[in-house]
C-alpha cells in the first residue's frame, strides 16, 4: 500500500511539472489604445436615461432618483425626484444658459442665469463644468496633451500612461480593450478618478459611472437604467416650462472669491 501511495504522489508531481504555463498576451502598442480612446470618444453623442444617483460630499451622503438627458458638447437636463417620487428639481444647461426650477416651496421658484461652472456647482454640488460633466457621463473622459507615453500590463489589464511634466493621465483598459478607469494626477496628488462599470455586452456603454474628486472630498455614483443612446432630443426639452405661479428669479452673480472657490 505504501509503494502505491508513493507512486501516486510521483505521478501527480510529474503531471504538475508537465502542465503548460499560461501565457498572457503581449501588451498592445500605445497607438492601439490611443485609437481605442478616439473611437470611444466619437461613438456617443447623446444619452437619455433614468438614473439612481449617489453623492458623497465631505462625509455626507445623499441618494436620489433622477432622469438625465445629456448631449454633447454641453447640453444637460436633470429631473430630480423626492423620496415620495414627486418632482423636486429641474435643471437645464443649453447655449450658455442655466435654468433651474425648485419645486420644494409653494409656489415653486424658477431661476435663470449664465451657465458658469460656479453657478452650476451650486446645484450639482460638483466642482465640474457642464461640458466636462457631459463628457465624463458619456464615456468620453478628456485627453490632454502629453510628451511621453507608455503601456504597462498587469492582471489582464493594460494601463496607458500619458505624461506632461508633473502631470499624468492614466487610462486603464480591460482584456477586451474597453476603458474601465481614468486617473488624472499632478505630482503625487490625484485630482480626478472616473470608473466605468457594468458595461453592456450589446452596446458597450457603461451602466455605472463613478466620479471621484479626492481633493474636494466628493464622489458621484450614477447607475443608469432605461438607457437610450444617440437619439437627438428636441430643443424644447432643454427649455423648462415651469408652472405659471412659479416665482421667476435671476440667479445672483458670484463674487470673484466665490468664482475661484
Amino acid at each position: 500500500m505504501k509503494s502505491c501511495f508513493s507512486l501516486l504522489i510521483l505521478l501527480m508531481l510529474l503531471v504538475g511539472c508537465s502542465a503548460p504555463k499560461l501565457q498572457l498576451p503581449p501588451a498592445p502598442e500605445p497607438q492601439i489604445l490611443l485609437a481605442q480612446l478616439a473611437l470611444t470618444s466619437q461613438r456617443w453623442q447623446q444619452l437619455d436615461a433614468a438614473a439612481k444617483v449617489g453623492l458623497e460630499r465631505a462625509g455626507k451622503y445623499l441618494s436620489t432618483q433622477q432622469f438625465m438627458l445629456i448631449e454633447k458638447p454641453e447640453r444637460l437636463r436633470v429631473d430630480v425626484l423626492s423620496i415620495f417620487n414627486q418632482l423636486a428639481l429641474q435643471l437645464t444647461v443649453d447655449q450658455g444658459e442655466l435654468q433651474v426650477f425648485l419645486n420644494t416651496t409653494v409656489p415653486g421658484q424658477f431661476y435663470r442665469g449664465p451657465a458658469s461652472d460656479a453657478l452650476l456647482s451650486r446645484f450639482t454640488q460638483l466642482p465640474l463644468g457642464a461640458a466636462e460633466l457631459v463628457r465624463l457621463l458619456l464615456y468620453d473622459p478628456p485627453q490632454s496633451d502629453y510628451q511621453t507615453l507608455g503601456v504597462e500590463m498587469g492582471e489582464d489589464r493594460y494601463l496607458l500612461r500619458l505624461t506632461l511634466g508633473d502631470r499624468q493621465q492614466q487610462f486603464l483598459f480591460d482584456e477586451q480593450l474597453l476603458l474601465r478607469r481614468v486617473r488624472y494626477l499632478r505630482g503625487a496628488e490625484v485630482s480626478l478618478i472616473v470608473d466605468y462599470d457594468r458595461i453592456d455586452k450589446t452596446d458597450q456603454f457603461p451602466r455605472r459611472v463613478q466620479i471621484e474628486m479626492p481633493v474636494a472630498q466628493t464622489k458621484l455614483t450614477v447607475n443608469f437604467s432605461e438607457v437610450s443612446l444617440n437619439k437627438p432630443a428636441a430643443d424644447s426639452r432643454f427649455n423648462l416650462s415651469p408652472p405659471a405661479n412659479a416665482v421667476p428669479l435671476v440667479l445672483p452673480a458670484l463674487s470673484p472669491a466665490e468664482e475661484r472657490s
